[in-house]
């Protein structure tokens, strides 16, 4: 049995649970997508999921960062922000692949303190506190602590790409580097979650389109699992920035 270090925690899974059950309920019929300004992609179960989790994290008055939220940089004054997104990997939603996952972080004094990340199609659920270690609570109930793997060496790593996004930097990349252990998944989140589980070892984007709301949660999972995420200079990820992109990869 887990104790949680914070109330907020049990809040998260509770809602990233609720918004899974929205999701699926577009996912398993016919439904809308709509091209953003960014030339992004959104489905109604981005809205309905979102909806969702704000009605179970407003009751505590902290700041919201959200994907599918109008961002007033009002957040920017608070000490406590969750940073939210709704759908991560609408892309692999609408093509039915299942890689998609609901995450939720809260964010104190620019760091994230706890992270949720879940799997509506497997309910499987990552989760993280800070100082509490990482876990992966699964459809039978089951509680696994996550340790992320100590291979040192490129040769015998498995790493783990985008499957939609992947960049001609990233090609590059693996070509120079002679990878041979490639797997290809679509949200964030759970590529990172495959990492905290050991059953990849490194996940490397070139890309300066995601945002905070991409690494958040999934940043201390990996973190409390031992592992490290950092922008391509080594730099540790500031949250509740007014810049909304990774612009560093």
């Amino acid at each position: 049995m887990i104790l949680y270090k914070y109330k907020e925690t049990e809040t998260a899974i509770h809602a990233a649970k609720k918004a899974g059950e929205e999701v699926l309920r577009f996912y398993n019929s016919n439904f809308k997508s709509y091209k953003k300004e960014d030339d992004s992609v959104l489905t109604d179960a981005d809205i309905a999921s979102e909806k969702a989790i704000v009605s179970e994290i407003e009751k505590y008055n902290y700041g919201i960062l959200s994907e599918e939220t109008v961002d007033d940089l009002s957040r920017l004054q608070e000490k406590r922000v969750w940073i939210i997104d709704p759908l991560d990997g609408t892309r692999d939603f609408i093509n039915k692949t299942g890689d998609f996952s609901i995450m939720i972080a809260l964010v104190e004094n620019n760091f994230p303190i706890l992270g949720v990340v879940y799997k509506p199609t497997e309910d499987k659920l990552y989760f993280a506190e800070k100082d509490n270690g990482s876990y992966l609570l699964e459809k039978d109930n089951k509680i696994q602590k996550l340790s992320v793997s100590e291979k040192k060496s490129i040769e015998e790593a498995v790493f783990i790409f985008s499957r939609s996004h992947l960049a001609e930097e990233e090609r590059q990349f693996i070509e120079k580097n002679n990878i041979k252990n490639i797997i290809q998944c679509g949200s964030v989140g759970l590529k990172i979650g495959l990492i905290a589980e050991k059953k990849v070892d490194c996940y490397i984007s070139f890309s300066d389109k995601t945002s905070q709301w991409d690494t958040c949660a999934p940043e201390i999972i990996l973190e409390e699992a031992g592992g490290k995420m950092t922008d391509l200079n080594g730099e540790r990820f500031v949250y509740n920035r007014e810049e909304l992109k990774n612009l560093n990869g």
